[in-house]
């Protein structure tokens, strides 16, 4: 169970479209950005605050559309989930930032804390890693990434690793690809279209 709690935590959101003049940029994260796949309907809107990016997603699989909010410390470090089963915040002990480096450091890692409700549950590591860079192409957008294999691992659990598309100078991440203990890719979200708010 709190490795499904970790992995809806850690999951993050991805790509897509609009035309080539109305690309939104990381000046738009001050009103927002709209991420969205329409089959399934899961839609996500961005927003830069004084605290970190914050996240308000709405997900349907079935009858009932699902409503999750998150808080990233950096985009590709969630600190916080409010959904139908409660509060979960991932705690890092290192600061964040270094991420901005990270094609120079390579790897960046830290000892992590999990917390449900005000309660310490879980502590492990996390670590991100770069493995490539390229672009992403949404619709008529295109951004330049950098591909990052990224690791959660908890204390008696299997660690949760992803593959994930980090636009720098977007600041959001285009795409999230959560990958097999052997590394084969698992599922992945990406995302049909791309607006600014």
């Amino acid at each position: 169970m709190r490795s499904i709690f970790a992995a809806a935590l850690v999951a993050a959101a991805t790509p897509l479209a609009a035309g080539a003049e109305t690309c939104p940029t990381n000046a738009d994260l001050e009103t927002g950005i709209r991420l969205t796949r329409f089959d399934p309907f899961f839609s996500v809107v961005q927003t830069q605050t004084p605290v970190g990016l914050a996240e308000a997603r709405v997900s349907q699989r079935g009858a009932a559309p699902e409503s999750t909010s998150s808080l990233y410390e950096h985009p590709l470090t969630v600190t916080q989930r409010i959904g139908a089963n409660g509060t979960l915040a991932l705690l890092y002990t290192d600061d964040t930032t270094a991420l901005n480096s990270l094609p120079s450091l390579r790897e960046w890692s830290t000892t992590v804390s999990l917390v449900s409700d005000g309660e310490t549950i879980n502590q492990g590591a996390y670590s991100a890693r770069i493995i490539g860079f390229g672009e992403a192409q949404i619709g008529a957008c295109a951004y330049d990434v950098w591909r990052i294999d990224e690791s959660l691992a908890l204390d008696g659990s299997a660690p949760l690793r992803f593959e994930k598309s980090y636009a720098p100078d977007l600041g959001l991440v285009l795409s999230s690809i959560r990958l097999g203990p052997d590394g084969a890719p698992l599922n992945g979200v990406f995302f049909d279209e791309i607006v600014a708010e």
